[in-house]
C-alpha cells in the first residue's frame, strides 16, 4: 500500500527515481483541488489534476516553509 501526500505549495516532493518536484500552487474548483502546479529542479513546470498527484507516486522529501524559516534565521 503506497502512501498518499497531500500536495502542500512549498513543499519539495521525490519520486521513486530520487527526481525533486515542489509543489507551486493549488489551484480549487468548487472547493476541491483541481489542478497542481508542479516545478522540477530544472524548472520545467507540469501542471495535474488529483488523479494525476496519486499516479505520480511522490514522496515527502522536506517542507519548503522549514527551510524558509532557517534562512530568515541566519
Amino acid at each position: 500500500m503506497l502512501l498518499q501526500h497531500r500536495p502542500i505549495p512549498g513543499y519539495w516532493y521525490a519520486n521513486i527515481v530520487g527526481q525533486l518536484v515542489q509543489v507551486r500552487a493549488v489551484l480549487y474548483s468548487n472547493a476541491l483541488p483541481s489542478r497542481i502546479a508542479l516545478e522540477y529542479l530544472n524548472g520545467r513546470r507540469q501542471y495535474v489534476d488529483p488523479a494525476g498527484w496519486r499516479y505520480l507516486d511522490l514522496a515527502l522529501h522536506s517542507p519548503g516553509t522549514e527551510r524558509r524559516g532557517r534562512a530568515r534565521d541566519l
